[in-house]
């Protein structure tokens, strides 16, 4: 693209949907590999008081919520497979090398790599999940089965693991790799069977779950679950209501997701007949930058297996999320819920 058509772009794409918006996707477009030191500098970048002012509130909150409505009519599989379906590849180069898990590490110190940060989390999510002989479990929003091999370790009984997912190279790498049950289908419109399950949990996908969608999926979860049964969820959400500038920019890298606040989550596990057993809050801030150094340390197969378009907006939406959540407008959690 000339680059007075991208530069035109920006100020129009500015203008309809925001500054971060334009400046965001300005650099998702540039035809060469972004230098990473400094796509990193300029996503960080502190601007005067009057252009964060913009950066933060323009444009204005109704504007930003018909701009979303028109975004979340369109179904969760094309939003699914336009970030996932990149490449297994691509994500192998970025992510941790042992799991694969695209969520929020737990790093217990400083000097961690990300491979025990992720083994931490696995074992913290193990421990909440608490995967008995017997127990019938199932996963929503299954990704490259990270958490279905821990689990199936732990029991021995693969048979009993189910999941989910929407993406279709997650579902075939799978079938190829794995053989566990899972169904390629949309965890958030499907039915499930009554009391059919002892656990269910789901890492990293409830984020795709609109907030219109979550007290109906939540009540159907609740019907799923045998008595005394256990949810367990660890995703991330706004610390405040409303739709956030950041809503908006966000629409590049997950189309047709929207993001709840924990006020609004609470409430609805409280509204289906779920009692808080336990809640954490992670710091997604050291996962972000071991995935964007992993990305810029394995660009040459990123570029290869995903194209440079996607290294470059990876390497945007990685640097953007980790000001999002150094600015403290969303936080990781993790609930251990049991059916009332």
């Amino acid at each position: 693209m000339h680059p007075i058509k991208r530069y035109s772009l920006f100020f129009l794409e500015s203008l309809l949907y925001g500054p971060s918006y334009g400046y965001a996707n300005q650099l998702i477009r540039i035809p060469e590999p972004l230098e990473p030191v400094r796509c990193w500098e300029l996503i960080q970048y502190q601007w005067n008081p009057v252009a964060d002012w913009l950066r933060l509130n323009y444009p204005p909150e109704f504007v930003r919520r018909l701009l979303l409505s028109r975004r979340l009519i369109e179904s969760h599989q094309s939003g699914i497979a336009e970030h996932y379906d990149v490449s297994n590849d691509f994500y192998a180069a970025m992510l941790d090398k042992k799991f694969m898990f695209y969520s929020c590490a737990d790093f217990l110190s400083a000097t961690e790599t990300l491979e025990q940060a992720q083994e931490n989390k696995a074992k913290a999510i193990l421990d909440l999940i608490e995967p008995r002989a017997g127990d019938e479990i199932l996963e929503l929003g299954s990704g490259w089965c990270s958490m279905l091999r821990v689990i199936a370790e732990r029991t021995g009984e693969k048979h009993r693991l189910h999941g989910c997912t929407l993406s279709r190279d997650q579902f075939d790498f799978n079938q190829r790799q794995f053989g566990f049950d899972v169904e390629f289908a949309d965890f958030i419109t499907r039915e499930y069977p009554r009391e059919a399950y002892d656990k269910i949990y789901s890492i990293g996908a409830w984020e795709h779950v609109r907030p219109t969608e979550i007290p109906g999926l939540l009540s159907k979860l609740h019907l799923a679950l045998r008595p005394g049964g256990r949810l367990v969820k660890h995703f991330f959400c706004l610390l405040q209501d409303g739709v956030p500038v950041s809503a908006i920019a966000g629409q590049l890298c997950f189309p047709g997701s929207q993001l709840a606040s924990y006020h609004f989550h609470v409430k609805a596990f409280e509204d289906a007949g779920f009692r808080i057993v336990r809640q954490t809050i992670q710091d997604y801030r050291p996962t972000l930058r071991c995935w964007y150094d992993n990305l810029v340390e394995n660009k040459e197969v990123a570029i290869k297996s995903g194209g440079v378009r996607n290294y470059n907006r990876h390497l945007v939406f990685i640097a953007a999320t980790w000001r999002f959540f150094n600015e403290g407008e969303s936080m990781v959690v993790r609930f251990q819920l049991e059916k009332k």
